[in-house]
């Protein structure tokens, strides 16, 4: 009786992990409603939002001083048709934050595309 009582609790707690987990998708990769009626197009959606988190997380936790997880991704998000690298911009984020204000965005991304 005593394993059962532990499997439970066990189960229980690793429940908030997944909550937070799709909480995360739901809130930075428009898992807000499904795009298809189909069960294989649903399933496609979920794969791709949780491959793209998992392919965001790892940059995050990589690079200590990265922005906030959310951050990460609308700074990606906003960049797609550049070729800035998201390593280099966030190891610099606020040396190339502060000059966004003071120069045109082109010129930052060249400027990390050829730099290093």
């Amino acid at each position: 009786m005593g394993h059962e009582a532990l499997t439970i609790a066990q189960l229980y707690k690793n429940r908030w992990v997944i909550e937070v987990l799709f909480k995360q998708i739901k809130q930075n990769f428009e898992l807000k409603y499904f795009l298809s009626d189909s069960e294989n197009g649903i399933k496609i959606q979920i794969w791709v939002a949780m491959i793209l988190n998992l392919l965001f997380t790892l940059p995050h936790r990589k690079i200590k001083e990265a922005e906030d997880f959310s951050t990460l991704v609308m700074v990606a998000a906003k960049n797609l048709c550049s070729y800035v690298s998201l390593e280099r911009f966030l190891l610099n984020s606020k040396a190339y934050g502060e000059r966004i204000f003071k120069t045109e965005l082109n010129k930052i991304q060249t400027e990390i595309l050829f730099s290093g």
